[in-house]
């Protein structure tokens, strides 16, 4: 059987009547709903089967997901005072060993207290593992020209194991976590709380993307595209009509989060209209520090 040829970049036709591309001015995102998307950031393992416990008493937010490992069980949204976070940060890392994780704070910078928390973390020996930038947007770009040999899909709890298998092939996750992951976002599917796509060209699946709700925005995840079909708009086409439909279900922004050293993404979302809303960053406890303890200044 002959093999189909790769499909070409999605372009409009140049027979096509030219349309302009009007982007309406948009307000920055109010300190109300940065809150909104830190918190959104924060509690995103709830999709996939994890739980957020708010603890006034230790003042952060406790979330511990599906799984093991730092990356899915953290401390974050602290609101602490500049003489008080030493002793604050020693306590929730006791409660969060105690709880079987190993202590993780997910810090947001010009949100999270006190200002400059990121430099008592390094004195204490606490080391960042990630760092990304939330970028927002109020508009949605025009859907680009579509292939004729190009499907959309949004996903239906029936439909789930084959996007989750996609996801997991895009993203390099393990084959142990599916059963897991799909139970996770089913029950968000069927929430309400989260939409997704697949892609396909032909019978090819090629990409995905969700789309999640929360308290007035909506937030993009795991835009992919299979490596043979990067480069040919399609990561640029999941994302616009992912954009489109968070804005049409009443939210006035729509955000996602880019890895600081991912530049090609990061190119591609500024010319999509992301702007820079706030920086995050994942801080792990060393063992080191576990030894010398809270730090004073």
């Amino acid at each position: 059987m002959n093999e189909l040829p790769p499909a070409a970049p999605l372009r409009r036709p140049e027979t096509a009547r030219p349309r302009e591309q009007s982007l309406p001015d948009v307000a920055p995102p109010t300190v109300e709903e940065l809150v909104a998307m830190q918190r959104h950031l924060v509690t995103l393992p709830t999709l996939e089967g994890g739980h957020a416990i708010d603890e006034p008493e230790l003042g952060v937010t406790l979330v511990h997901g599906p799984g093991n490992g730092p990356d899915v069980s953290y401390a974050a949204m602290p609101r602490w005072t500049v003489d008080t976070w030493q002793d604050a940060l020693a306590v929730v890392a006791a409660r969060m060993r105690a709880d079987g994780a190993w202590p993780s704070l997910l810090w947001c910078d010009r949100l999270d207290q006190p200002p400059g928390l990121e430099n008592g973390l390094q004195r204490q020996g606490w080391v960042r593992a990630l760092a990304e930038t939330v970028h927002w947007v109020g508009h949605a770009w025009v859907v680009p020209h579509l292939d004729p040999g190009l499907r959309i899909e949004a996903i239906q709890v029936r439909s789930l194991p084959s996007y989750e298998a996609l996801e997991r092939r895009i993203f390099g996750i393990g084959a142990s976590a599916a059963e897991r992951r799909q139970a996770g976002l089913a029950g968000a599917l069927e929430s309400g709380r989260l939409r997704a796509w697949i892609v396909r060209i032909g019978d090819e699946p090629v990409a995905v993307a969700r789309l999640s709700l929360g308290q007035g925005v909506a937030a993009l995840q795991g835009i992919g595209v299979i490596d043979e079909r990067r480069g040919q708009g399609l990561g640029t086409l999941v994302t616009t009509i992912a954009t489109r439909t968070g804005l049409a279900l009443g939210n006035r922004l729509v955000w996602l989060s880019v890895r600081d050293d991912n530049e090609t993404a990061r190119s591609i979302y500024a010319r999509l209209g992301f702007a820079p809303a706030f920086a995050w960053s994942r801080w792990l406890m060393t063992a080191d520090a576990r030894v010398r303890g809270p730090a004073r200044d």
